[in-house]
């Protein structure tokens, strides 16, 4: 029976902070053989803070990858880089053998903002629009101190384009592929 718990090959693409993560690296077993080599991952905040290092275990012909809920549970949510390395037994030499990236999302159980930034971003130009409805000035000037707006029609831009992006999100998050647009010519 194949579940979350049953740890699949490679890093998964996305993981959540509090749950158990698991997975193997089977691959790597030929050329740095458990014996002789001490695999790691090194996952790192692409936004600034210290790396989380993840031993690897032998297990059958390959390497075990856990992390227990009580050590994700102290992770921060957001992109993380990541590499796998292998160090040498004998002399302590290492060489990283692959790189990736994974999002780190938000624990599902403290509730909280989960929007992306984008969607952040669009919910504020959207209010920011609302507010323009009634105001027919973009600048003007009290006692030499002026004030220029950003004009209405840059805004609607903004917010189609964070409209486009955030829609594209969803569809990902929702494992479906981009949105494909044909254009049609009308008679």
């Amino acid at each position: 029976m194949t579940n979350a718990f049953t740890p699949g090959q490679g890093i998964p693409v996305r993981l959540a902070v509090g749950d158990f993560w698991t997975w193997r690296a089977d691959g790597f077993v030929a050329a740095y053989p458990p014996e002789a080599f001490v695999l790691t991952y090194v996952l790192t905040p692409r936004s600034g803070g210290a790396p989380m290092m993840v031993a690897a275990v032998v297990d059958g012909d390959g390497w075990l990858i856990e992390v227990p809920s009580a050590t994700t549970s102290t992770a921060e949510d957001g992109a993380y880089t990541w590499a796998a390395i292998a160090t040498r037994r004998s002399d302590g030499a290492r060489v990283s053998l692959i790189t990736g990236a994974v999002i780190v999302d938000p624990d599902p159980t403290l509730g909280g903002d989960t929007r992306s930034a984008a969607h952040k971003m669009l919910d504020a130009v959207e209010a920011v629009l609302a507010g323009r409805i009634t105001k027919d000035v973009d600048a003007y000037t009290i006692e030499g101190r002026s004030l220029t707006r950003v004009p209405f029609e840059t805004l609607v831009q903004t917010r189609n384009r964070l409209r486009r992006e955030v829609a594209a999100e969803d569809r990902a998050a929702c494992g479906l592929g981009p949105l494909r647009v044909r254009n049609v010519r009308l008679a």
